[in-house]
């Protein structure tokens, strides 16, 4: 069968691997609800932030399904790995024009959001979690997309690095918008 062939090829793709995949979604989610509620009662402005946001959290959620069913022994489903990306740069995008018009319409104060990513400790985490990101980038950058995206070892690596990351963007802003 062609599926269980495929499915040699991430064999060391675990149950554990997809789980450890979902915390960057949960952090990410976590940040989109803070920012959500920073952003209630804007109108349109919260509702394209939030649909893009909502865009990039399917993307992860639709990878950690993969994985997980790849750790099951399920199959490979590829039309959840092949859709991460465009709902990704998708999502983000659409995140992008709504801060757009928030910020043509005045409803987003770039001064006050300053101010509140400048303050500590969001600051530092802000620092710690895009340092986080970078180190992520290399690691990606500096292998063969084919080889990365079927070693287990190196996902690994990079989901840690992921969660630690969006771990501490959530923290910064969440300190970021309740101050």
């Amino acid at each position: 069968m062609e599926n269980k062939e495929e499915l040699k090829e991430y064999e060391g793709f675990t149950v554990g691997l997809a789980l450890v995949d979902a915390l960057p979604v949960i952090f990410f989610s976590c940040s989109l609800i803070c920012i959500a509620s920073a952003l209630a009662g804007s109108g349109i402005t919260f509702w394209i932030v939030l649909i893009g946001a909502v865009a990039v959290a399917l993307a992860g959620l639709c990878k950690v399904i993969w994985k997980l069913l790849l750790g099951l022994k399920v199959g490979n489903i590829k039309i959840l790995n092949k859709i991460f990306v465009p709902f990704m740069a998708g999502g983000f995008m659409v995140a992008i024009i709504g801060a757009l018009i928030g910020t043509f319409t005045k409803v987003i104060k770039w001064g006050g959001v300053l101010n509140a990513v400048l303050s500590i400790p969001s600051l530092i985490f802000f620092i710690v979690g895009f340092c986080g990101m970078g180190v992520m980038s290399y690691v990606r950058k500096t292998n063969d997309r084919d080889e990365f995206n079927k070693d287990a070892k190196k996902n690994w690596i990079a989901q840690f690095v992921n969660a630690f990351s969006q771990c501490m963007l959530f923290l910064a802003i969440f300190f970021a918008t309740k101050g």
